[in-house]
C-alpha cells in the first residue's frame, strides 16, 4: 500500500517529492503503518474522508510536505504552508478531495496487487470507483482520466 500511495507505475506520486522524504514522513509518523496494513488485510476497502485510515494517510500527507507541522487537514495545512514566503501552488499538498481521489486509486492498486496470488481476481467495477458515478459519462475512459486536482487546463473534455 505504501509503495501505490507513495507513486508508482499505476498511481501518481505527490509533486516534487522523493522517496526519501516518504521514509523521512514515514519515521516520523509511524503511526501511518496501521493505515497501510488495514488497507492491504482488507483489499479493495472503502475509503472515506471520515473512515481512520484515510485520517491516518491524510496526517501522513501534511508530514510529507511539513515534519514540524501538528496540523492533521490537509486543506488547513494548504492555507498554512501556501501563507509562508516561497511556497507555490506546485509545493503544498492536495486538497482532501484531491487526496481522496489519490487514495483510492492506491487502494484499487494494491488490492490487485494484494489479491495477485488468486486463482480468480474479483476487483470492484471501476464505475464510481474513484468519483460520484453521477459525474462520469457514459465511456468509463471519462471516470478514469479526470484529473484528481482541479488545476486549470488538466479538465475533461
Amino acid at each position: 500500500m505504501f509503495h501505490s500511495f507513495t507513486g508508482c507505475d499505476t498511481t501518481s506520486a505527490f509533486f516534487g517529492k522523493g522517496r526519501n522524504r516518504y521514509g523521512e514522513a514515514w519515521n516520523a509518523y509511524v503511526e501511518v503503518t496501521e493505515a497501510f496494513n488495514n488497507l492491504m488485510n482488507h483489499p479493495y476497502m472503502t475509503v472515506t474522508v471520515n473512515c481512520k485510515e484515510f485520517q491516518l494517510l491524510e496526517r501522513f500527507t501534511v508530514i510529507i510536505y511539513n515534519k514540524k507541522s501538528n496540523l492533521d487537514s490537509v486543506n488547513e495545512a494548504r492555507r498554512e504552508l501556501f501563507s509562508q514566503k516561497n511556497r507555490t501552488m506546485e509545493n503544498i499538498p492536495p486538497t482532501q478531495k484531491a487526496l481522496l481521489q489519490h487514495t483510492l486509486r492506491a487502494v484499487y492498486q494494491a488490492g490487485i496487487w494484494a489479491t495477485s496470488d488468486h486463482c480468480e481476481q474479483k476487483p470492484p467495477n471501476l464505475r464510481g470507483l474513484w468519483m460520484d458515478s453521477r459525474e462520469c459519462n457514459e465511456d468509463l475512459a471519462s471516470c478514469v482520466l479526470q484529473p484528481a486536482c482541479g488545476i486549470p487546463g488538466l479538465q475533461r473534455k
